[in-house]
């Protein structure tokens, strides 16, 4: 087998470390030669590939290279927004990902870059900027815009409160992604929001806040179902960061870890750099193991996601830390679930 035959093969087994170092191999090999285009192209097959297993800054590392060969891409802008968003760059990423949507000359790679918008500016707690790429994502003809507006949307609900809507969505997402071997990882991130929401809606009971469905009951076993099927899909996808977050959520479900997959979780991210999954990951064996001290870790982790931050703040405070309620607040302003937390968690402690 020649190298791209290599490379083409392991990116078909999911076996992503390989198929990155195939590529990246190739595109080091074809620069050499003065191949600049092709180093380019096949550096792009490096980037998708070391992203995949979760290597955010040799994936960035990989764009770079092509982009010193070639103009950028919609794709190439894509790609390293998403790469830096893993990487905890979250304001780069906002302002590479804007620039991606501006320079696309066609309705679906403009799409593709408008999903990658809404969720940077998401992540960067810009949520009433984010509703304008939104509503011209959810108004995009593009095949690919369907689904990933009515995801987009649904995150958006939940941060309104509307938890109703928001899991409505995602359950009508993940029926009609189920059948398709292609999008598994984006049916390993639904069943995510939908066992996360799950959690949440436990959290809320008991609480006065705009939205409240106190009709309905809570179960953790639903949280449960939903974070094993996210699992599974993960798997399928050979996305080990995935996997890994999903049976730590259930881990965090149980209480008192008895396989260490928290753990596990918070080593992986720390080694591959995955920002935001440091953060999650804390804030899992705080609530698992009643460490605040965790919880007051991830405040500092999260500095530059200020919804996560806040709502780290909140958790440290619900398991008896210290809590600094107005930044809290404020950090929390436009998500309207986890502002009801804090204002409670502000009471009690003013109690």
């Amino acid at each position: 087998m020649n190298g791209r035959d290599v490379a083409e093969a392991a990116e078909a087994d999911g076996r992503w470390a390989d198929a990155g170092l195939a590529w990246r191999e190739l595109a080091e090999e074809e620069a050499a030669t003065g191949g600049a285009e092709e180093a380019a192209d096949l550096a792009g097959r490096a980037a998708d590939a070391f992203r995949r297993d979760d290597r955010p800054v040799e994936s960035a590392r990989m764009i770079r290279f092509a982009l010193e060969r070639r103009p950028a891409t919609v794709r190439d802008g894509v790609l390293l927004a998403g790469a830096l968003l893993d990487a905890g760059e979250v304001q780069t990423a906002v302002a590479i990902a804007a620039a991606a949507a501006d320079g696309a000359e066609d309705d679906a790679p403009r799409a593709l870059a408008l999903d990658v918008l809404v969720g940077a500016l998401l992540a960067a707690g810009r949520v009433d900027i984010a509703r304008q790429p939104l509503a011209e994502l959810s108004a995009s003809e593009a095949t690919s815009a369907r689904m990933a507006s009515r995801f987009r949307q649904a995150q958006m609900a939940r941060l309104d409160g509307d938890l109703r809507q928001a899991e409505a969505q995602w359950r009508s997402l993940a029926a009609q992604l189920i059948p398709h071997a292609a999008a598994v990882g984006a049916l390993a991130t639904t069943w995510m929001e939908l066992g996360e929401t799950a959690v949440l809606r436990a959290a809320l009971q008991g609480i006065p806040w705009i939205g409240a469905d106190d009709d309905i009951e809570v179960d953790e076993a639903e949280a449960d179902g939903c974070f094993a099927a996210a699992g599974g899909a993960w798997a399928r996808a050979g996305r080990r960061a995935g996997y890994l977050r999903a049976e730590a959520w259930r881990e965090r479900l149980r209480g008192e870890g008895l396989f260490g997959t928290i753990d596990t979780a918070i080593a992986y991210a720390d080694e591959r750099g995955l920002a935001g999954m440091r953060v999650e990951a804390r804030l899992l064996r705080a609530v698992a193991r009643k460490r605040p001290l965790d919880a007051l870790h991830a405040v500092e982790l999260a500095r530059h996601t200020p919804l996560t931050r806040g709502r780290a703040r909140v958790i440290a405070a619900e398991l008896g830390g210290p809590f600094r309620a107005d930044l809290a607040k404020a950090e929390l302003a436009a998500d309207v679930p986890w502002r009801a937390r804090a204002e409670r968690a502000a009471a009690g402690v003013e109690a």
